[in-house]
């Protein structure tokens, strides 16, 4: 159905196509070496902060960081951590973690990658002066982070933390000297890291990143001196930049492409992600709120064909929603299964519950990872309105998303999209944590699960700790606090002629990206 590493699918077409581009190849009709110097991509857009890596923790922004910088761990799907400027890690104390670098690696001005460069961008991270940055506030459990040695660096944690390696794949390192030599405005504007590439410039109205090869990386680029990050609105517009010659990579399509992109020659790549579509269902409420019983959550979940969606309108790209994680990740429980789509029995729960006349219902949405997601938020609707749920959705900007979403401040509305993002971490632990009491402003809090949760976070053994995560997510399946769905994919082309393609939870790494050569 699909590939982890973003391969492109294996269709009868597809064989026509590759062997149809093969034959051209051989007669050398088909990209010659100058398209070796730059690779052009079609993005959907650029981070907001442009080189300050610590204000997102997800693509989009990610895959264009990844290109400049490095963490000291990377993550792969249900793997890893891998190594990244740190070639291995232990833990020799319950609070105590150390990781050893790399040597010789050096940041695009020339200065040395030590542990100690790496020690004082933590230490800021830790300070007041970054308090605001989203991925500070997932390094609040770091008591103080000290070089060691040249070439280890040392963590001290407040409390245990069984993924302390897998947390800090969020963290970029950049040169903090030039960070703070210039002040941050400036840094944005030209950064400063230690990936395999390098900016140039962010273009006019930074909608033309140019980015150079920097062969002093770890990880060098192996097939394009130049990456151009090309900022195109719509997927309609990247797709005919991508058919017009104008590019060679178009990012952020949908599952309705595949087809077309491999008709007119292309290659199509689908990625299954480890995040879960899901409509969240809150039970912090005021008065008698429908949400806050239990079995009207079940009912939900019964009431939506999932298998539809997952089908129809994601052209089987996809698969049924069983949980809040995929198999692989910690704390996916293999012995629990997908609500079947039963509208009878979600009528019964709904009358149990004192509902048989159903209630009226208001879904706010974003859509995020894909174009279709409307279209399904349009099918959760008219199936739940078959069972009496009256349901109207409404797809609102991400800012007002976020406005709402941190205080927990809703006003009518009554559920709201929210992915169980495992992608982060390769790990159920922060969708678990979402999802419970331990949010400053819970829209979701059941006392005993938020206690195993709690229980969860400061295991060290990785056994123990997966039969808990195991047992927490067969709590959350019977509380129902989602109508789990489905998870998600990405979707992108390229022209022919370009191998060694994978996307990672971050994005593309466009450093292993090569033209094929002839013979």
């Amino acid at each position: 159905m699909f590939t982890e590493g973003g391969r492109h699918l294996n269709s009868f077409a597809g064989e026509c196509f590759r062997f149809i581009g093969a034959m051209l190849f051989s007669v050398g009709l088909v990209f010659t070496s100058s398209h070796a110097e730059t690779l052009r991509v079609a993005a959907g857009g650029v981070p907001p902060s442009l080189g300050n890596p610590y204000t997102a923790t997800a693509l989009p922004a990610t895959e264009l960081w990844l290109a400049m910088f490095d963490g000291l761990t990377r993550l792969d799907w249900r793997g890893g951590p891998l190594p990244g400027l740190a070639v291995s890690w232990d833990n020799p104390t319950a609070l105590t973690w150390r990781f050893t670098l790399r040597d010789n690696m050096t940041f695009h001005n020339g200065r040395a990658v030590t542990a100690e460069s790496i020690a004082k961008v933590f230490s800021f991270l830790l300070s007041d002066d970054a308090a605001s940055f989203l991925v500070a506030r997932e390094l609040t459990n770091i008591a103080d982070v000290v070089a060691a040695d040249p070439l280890t660096v040392q963590f001290n944690l407040r409390a245990p933390d069984a993924i302390l390696p897998k947390r800090l794949s969020l963290v970029m390192i950049i040169d903090l000297d030039s960070w703070k030599e210039r002040g941050v405005d400036k840094f944005t504007i030209a950064p400063v890291g230690s990936g395999p590439y390098r900016l140039v410039d962010w273009g006019p109205g930074n909608t033309a990143v140019r980015l150079a090869a920097f062969t002093e990386s770890w990880r060098p680029p192996v097939g394009y001196a130049e990456l151009e990050y090309r900022v195109v609105g719509n997927k309609t517009s990247r797709l005919q930049a991508l058919y017009s010659g104008q590019v060679d990579v178009a990012t952020g399509l949908s599952e309705d492409d595949v087809g077309v992109v491999e008709a007119n020659g292309y290659i199509p790549y689908v990625t299954a992600t480890t995040q879960i579509k899901s409509i969240a269902l809150p039970n912090v409420r005021d008065g008698n709120h429908p949400l806050k019983d239990q079995r009207v959550r079940q009912a939900l979940n019964y009431a939506v064909d999932k298998q539809a969606i997952a089908d129809v309108i994601l052209g089987g790209w996809v698969d049924v929603a069983s949980q809040g994680a995929v198999s692989g990740i910690s704390g996916y429980n293999p012995d629990l299964k997908p609500y079947p789509y039963d509208p009878e029995r979600a009528r019964g729960l709904l009358a149990d519950a004192g509902y048989a006349e159903g209630f009226d219902m208001d879904i706010e949405f974003v859509a995020t990872l894909t174009p279709l997601d409307p279209v399904i938020f349009q099918k959760v609707a008219q199936d739940l309105n078959k069972v009496g749920v009256r349901t109207s959705v409404r797809r609102i900007p991400f800012s007002d998303y976020l406005r709402k979403y941190v205080p927990n401040q809703w006003g009518d509305v009554d559920a709201f999209g929210l992915f169980w993002n495992s992608a982060t971490f390769q790990d159920a632990i922060r969708p678990f944590e979402y999802f419970s009491c331990f949010r400053v402003n819970p829209f979701f809090c059941d006392e005993d699960v938020t206690a195993d949760i709690r229980a969860v976070q400061v295991m060290a053994d990785p056994v123990t700790r997966e039969a808990k995560m195991q047992a927490i997510m067969a709590e959350f399946h019977t509380l129902a606090p989602a109508i789990w769905i489905t998870n998600s994919a990405y979707v992108n082309a390229t022209r022919r002629g370009i191998s060694d393609y994978r996307m990672g939870p971050s994005g593309i790494a466009f450093e292993e990206l090569k033209p094929e050569t002839k013979g």
